[in-house]
């Protein structure tokens, strides 16, 4: 049976070191978190474990050429934003005096040698984050914090647009 997409966006929010409180708000079983500095940082430190794996995703596709012409200068556009989320997010929680989560050293990509593959695997990511984001945003008690997190809920939603109208997939 093929995994599903909730399945799947469960999968990477857990692979990405989520809590269990944080898995419970995608799931349905938590509905609110205590909103606090620790909040806070767990939600940028998970937040930031799906930036690193959309990062991932997307040079190694670069890196192999899995882009068409037409594509990969929206790939380019894509990872580069990823990196200023990334980026941003750990000068937030430096800011806070706390140590940012670290790219993994693998995201098991080498199955990925297609276009077709690539293009999946970055629309996957990208409703990981989509979702991951829009249900943690509610949560968040910085008004900096919040804000950043819904600007860069704003580019997933756009990352996700695109991706969805190249594979022909329903936008709503």
């Amino acid at each position: 049976m093929a995994e599903t997409r909730r399945d799947f966006i469960y999968r990477l929010a857990k692979g990405a070191g989520w809590s269990a409180a944080l898995l419970g708000l995608l799931d349905g079983t938590v509905h609110a978190l205590p909103k606090s500095e620790d909040t806070d940082l767990a939600i940028l430190d998970a937040s930031l474990a799906l930036e690193h794996e959309a990062i991932a995703i997307y040079e190694t596709a670069l890196q192999r050429n899995l882009f068409v012409p037409g594509l990969r200068a929206y790939a380019v556009e894509f990872v580069g934003d990823h990196k200023g989320h990334r980026d941003t997010q750990i000068g937030l929680a430096e800011e806070r005096g706390a140590r940012s989560a670290a790219a993994l050293s693998d995201y098991h990509l080498g199955g990925m040698r297609s276009g077709d593959a690539a293009l999946r695997r970055c629309l996957e990511v990208e409703i990981a984050a989509q979702r991951a984001y829009q249900a943690v945003n509610s949560q968040i008690r910085a008004k900096d914090y919040l804000l950043t997190s819904a600007f860069i809920l704003v580019d997933e939603v756009r990352h996700e647009t695109v991706w969805k109208r190249v594979l022909g997939v329903k936008i709503y």
